[in-house]
């Protein structure tokens, strides 16, 4: 393996090592030892038409070869068996080694994956550092991550904190960007401070032809951000079972929103956080608990929620300590309703199927895929949710070009009737396409969809 660090960087990061005070060898060696806690892994993730790479930064969690991606590496609606060709690369080695996908953590979507043996001698563990607590001006390192047609190359940055704020996870904020997300973050002395996540949006205001628009952009490489690592490190899940398991967990409440100030001081609130239900799904732990619409939670287990800045950290506080939670545990919520406070005990269920374990099927005549109707589509649609009836079949996707496209059909869409016939079921629609494609002077077939607040009349060719 050749390792490219010295030689597209070695100045870089010897003068700026000199430029803060640190002597040039021994932010150099620093840097060389630590950058093997990092790697970069690429894999595909497999559609109807086409294989598309998808490529993202991991931290090497044990001396068995565990790495660990951020929440958002892989797409939550890309079913386990689409995921394909897991491999890993060394940073700034073109080398490449294989990977097994294990699966997400329960309480953080973060990912899993464990590499091959014979990559494993030149990695270290993230267990073998010291973990240090950001502070205040604290002059700080991390390392950046450059293109694969760069060899992943890695590249000193360096920043200073600027202030640590609870989002509900501590997350630092430095001056500038200080490393590639999923990548790392160092004190001068090599304590491990922080893990890169993912690149904030920043204000802007672009001025073309004398006029003003306000624009939000990022540099998606490189983060100013960084989960704390005294947390972080605490937050590392157990292994999910398999990689499709689904042990989530649930209780059934929807539109949860932070009180503003106004209100929250109106209701007698003060200097704390709370949360309004606008919907309990029907049969759900919330529902059986004694949960209404329009209850302003207030504390879990007996502790007021503390008043997070932005108001609605509050609400990604309470989903992520439910998330931690095994199913069958007990959640103590502290409500108001209608002035009076209310003790409720919720039992955390399963959650429902989700989207990505879904039965699909794809028609390659008609050129579209069809989804089986969960509940995640009758919240994303504003259904309600004490209807037990199967609406349809969801539209998963539409080749381009294809008879579907054709006639207007657009991903999302529910399918409700074929040929003037109500359909529910994934089943009832598979057998009635089936039925439509094997008609040999059958020129075409219509199909009722709803798109949001609209019904469409599609006819698609069977030519």
């Amino acid at each position: 393996m050749t390792n490219l660090f010295f030689k597209p960087i070695a100045l870089a990061v010897c003068l700026a090592g000199i430029k803060v005070g640190i002597g040039a060898p021994a932010i150099e060696k620093l840097f060389e030892q630590r950058v093997k806690s990092v790697v970069v892994v690429e894999f595909f993730v497999e559609t109807e038409v086409d294989r598309r790479p998808l490529i993202v930064n991991g931290v090497v969690l044990d001396a068995d070869g565990l790495i660990l991606l951020p929440e958002n590496s892989v797409p939550g609606w890309v079913p386990v068996d689409k995921l394909k060709e897991f491999k890993v690369y060394i940073p700034g080695d073109s080398e490449v080694f294989t990977a097994e996908y294990l699966g997400r953590d329960r309480s953080y979507s973060r990912h899993f994956v464990r590499v091959e043996e014979s990559l494993i001698p030149h990695l270290t563990p993230i267990d073998e550092y010291k973990i240090g607590e950001p502070r205040l001006g604290q002059k700080i390192w991390g390392i950046g991550i450059a293109a694969k047609d760069l060899d992943f190359t890695p590249f000193f940055m360096r920043a200073e904190v600027s202030t640590v704020q609870p989002l509900p996870e501590l997350i630092g904020f430095a001056t500038y960007e200080i490393a590639s997300p999923g990548s790392l973050v160092f004190s001068d002395d090599g304590d491990l401070i922080g893990w890169g996540s993912t690149p904030l949006n920043m204000e802007r205001v672009l001025t073309i032809e004398g006029k003003r628009y306000k624009a939000y952009m990022t540099i998606p490489d490189q983060t100013s951000t960084f989960y704390t690592a005294t947390e972080w490190i605490e937050t590392i899940d157990s292994l999910p079972e398999s990689p499709d398991s689904n042990d989530i967990s649930f209780i059934g409440t929807v539109g949860l929103n932070a009180l503003n100030d106004e209100v929250a001081e109106h209701m007698g609130l003060v200097d704390q956080s709370a949360i309004s239900v606008s919907e309990i799904l029907k049969d759900s732990p919330a529902a059986k608990a004694g949960l209404q619409e329009r209850d302003i939670i207030t504390s879990l287990d007996g502790e007021v929620f503390r008043r997070y800045v932005p108001r609605r950290v509050v609400v990604s506080y309470l989903e992520q300590q439910m998330m931690k939670r095994a199913i069958g545990d007990v959640m103590k919520l502290g409500v108001l309703r209608n002035g009076e406070p209310v003790e409720l005990e919720v039992v955390i269920g399963s959650h429902p199927k989700l989207a990505r374990q879904a039965d699909r099927r794809y028609f390659e005549t008609l050129g579209f895929t069809i989804r089986e109707f969960v509940m995640t589509d009758r919240i994303s649609l504003g259904m309600p949710s004490d209807d037990d009836e199967e609406p349809g079949v969801i539209v998963n996707f539409v080749k381009t070009n294809s008879n579907a496209y054709t006639a207007g059909v657009k991903s999302g869409d529910l399918i409700k009737e074929i040929e003037g016939e109500a359909v529910s079921s994934f089943d009832q629609v598979v057998e009635k396409l089936e039925a439509l494609l094997q008609v040999d002077d059958r020129k075409d077939f219509v199909i009722l969809v709803s798109r949001g607040s609209e019904t469409s009349v599609l006819r698609i060719s069977l030519d």
